[in-house]
Protein backbone atom coordinates (compact mmCIF):
# COMPACT_ATOMS: atom_id res chain seq x y z
CA UNK A 1 0.00 0.00 0.00
CA UNK A 2 1.37 3.39 -0.86
CA UNK A 3 -0.55 6.23 0.83
CA UNK A 4 -2.32 4.89 3.90
CA UNK A 5 -3.88 6.18 7.10
CA UNK A 6 -4.99 4.52 10.32
CA UNK A 7 -8.72 4.28 11.00
CA UNK A 8 -9.88 3.56 14.56
CA UNK A 9 -13.39 2.22 15.19
CA UNK A 10 -15.03 1.78 18.61
CA UNK A 11 -18.35 1.81 20.40
CA UNK A 12 -19.30 4.77 22.59
CA UNK A 13 -21.97 4.89 25.25
CA UNK A 14 -24.44 2.13 24.38
CA UNK A 15 -25.70 3.42 21.05
CA UNK A 16 -22.89 4.96 18.94
CA UNK A 17 -20.18 3.60 16.68
CA UNK A 18 -17.37 6.12 16.22
CA UNK A 19 -14.56 6.39 13.67
CA UNK A 20 -11.39 8.46 14.15
CA UNK A 21 -8.30 9.05 12.05
CA UNK A 22 -8.67 8.37 8.34
CA UNK A 23 -12.44 8.91 8.72
CA UNK A 24 -14.14 11.09 11.32
CA UNK A 25 -17.74 9.90 11.61
CA UNK A 26 -20.28 8.46 14.04
CA UNK A 27 -23.38 6.33 13.53
CA UNK A 28 -26.35 5.42 15.72
CA UNK A 29 -26.10 1.76 16.70
CA UNK A 30 -29.11 0.74 18.77
CA UNK A 31 -28.74 -2.90 17.71
CA UNK A 32 -26.19 -4.72 15.59
CA UNK A 33 -24.55 -2.27 13.18
CA UNK A 34 -22.57 -2.83 9.96
CA UNK A 35 -20.66 -0.54 7.65
CA UNK A 36 -18.78 -0.91 4.37
CA UNK A 37 -15.30 0.56 4.04
CA UNK A 38 -14.50 1.35 0.39
CA UNK A 39 -11.06 2.35 -0.88
CA UNK A 40 -10.57 4.53 -3.98
CA UNK A 41 -9.39 1.43 -5.91
CA UNK A 42 -12.66 -0.41 -5.13
CA UNK A 43 -11.37 -2.73 -2.39
CA UNK A 44 -13.91 -3.14 0.43
CA UNK A 45 -14.16 -4.48 3.96
CA UNK A 46 -17.18 -4.83 6.25
CA UNK A 47 -16.98 -3.68 9.88
CA UNK A 48 -19.53 -4.62 12.53
CA UNK A 49 -20.35 -3.44 16.05
CA UNK A 50 -22.88 -4.57 18.63
CA UNK A 51 -23.47 -3.45 22.21
CA UNK A 52 -24.46 -6.12 24.74
CA UNK A 53 -24.19 -9.04 22.33
CA UNK A 54 -25.53 -12.28 23.83
CA UNK A 55 -22.71 -14.58 24.88
CA UNK A 56 -20.03 -11.87 24.90
CA UNK A 57 -18.16 -10.84 28.04
CA UNK A 58 -17.42 -7.40 26.57
CA UNK A 59 -19.82 -4.46 26.47
CA UNK A 60 -19.00 -3.91 22.79
CA UNK A 61 -18.33 -6.66 20.24
CA UNK A 62 -16.44 -5.48 17.16
CA UNK A 63 -15.69 -7.47 14.01
CA UNK A 64 -14.15 -7.25 10.56
CA UNK A 65 -15.55 -9.27 7.65
CA UNK A 66 -14.16 -9.91 4.19
CA UNK A 67 -15.92 -9.12 0.92
CA UNK A 68 -15.28 -10.47 -2.57
CA UNK A 69 -12.49 -7.91 -3.13
CA UNK A 70 -10.32 -9.37 -0.32
CA UNK A 71 -8.78 -6.11 0.85
CA UNK A 72 -5.40 -6.87 2.40
CA UNK A 73 -5.38 -4.10 4.98
CA UNK A 74 -3.59 -4.56 8.32
CA UNK A 75 -6.10 -4.95 11.17
CA UNK A 76 -5.32 -4.70 14.88
CA UNK A 77 -7.57 -5.07 17.92
CA UNK A 78 -6.74 -2.47 20.57
CA UNK A 79 -8.20 -0.51 23.47
CA UNK A 80 -10.52 2.40 22.74
CA UNK A 81 -8.24 5.48 22.59
CA UNK A 82 -9.82 7.34 25.51
CA UNK A 83 -9.85 4.18 27.69
CA UNK A 84 -6.13 3.30 27.49
CA UNK A 85 -5.41 4.45 31.06
CA UNK A 86 -8.57 2.95 32.57
CA UNK A 87 -8.64 -0.15 34.76
CA UNK A 88 -8.90 -3.45 32.89
CA UNK A 89 -12.61 -3.73 33.81
CA UNK A 90 -13.36 -0.40 32.09
CA UNK A 91 -11.49 -0.74 28.79
CA UNK A 92 -13.70 -0.97 25.72
CA UNK A 93 -12.24 -2.52 22.56
CA UNK A 94 -11.31 -0.75 19.35
CA UNK A 95 -10.25 -1.90 15.90
CA UNK A 96 -7.39 -0.13 14.10
CA UNK A 97 -7.30 -0.64 10.33
CA UNK A 98 -4.62 0.74 8.03
CA UNK A 99 -6.67 1.89 5.03
CA UNK A 100 -5.77 3.55 1.72
CA UNK A 101 -6.04 7.35 1.83
CA UNK A 102 -9.49 8.38 0.59
CA UNK A 103 -11.31 5.35 2.02
CA UNK A 104 -14.97 6.02 2.86
CA UNK A 105 -17.55 4.40 5.15
CA UNK A 106 -21.16 3.62 4.19
CA UNK A 107 -23.72 2.40 6.71
CA UNK A 108 -25.16 -0.99 5.74
CA UNK A 109 -27.51 -1.58 8.67
CA UNK A 110 -28.58 -0.38 12.07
Amino acid sequence: MSDTEVLTMYGASDDLVEFEGAISEEFQAYDAWAGLLTAPNGETLIVRAEFGKDGSDSAWTLAVENTSTLAQWPVQFAVRPDHINNDDDDRDPAIRITVPTGTTITELSR
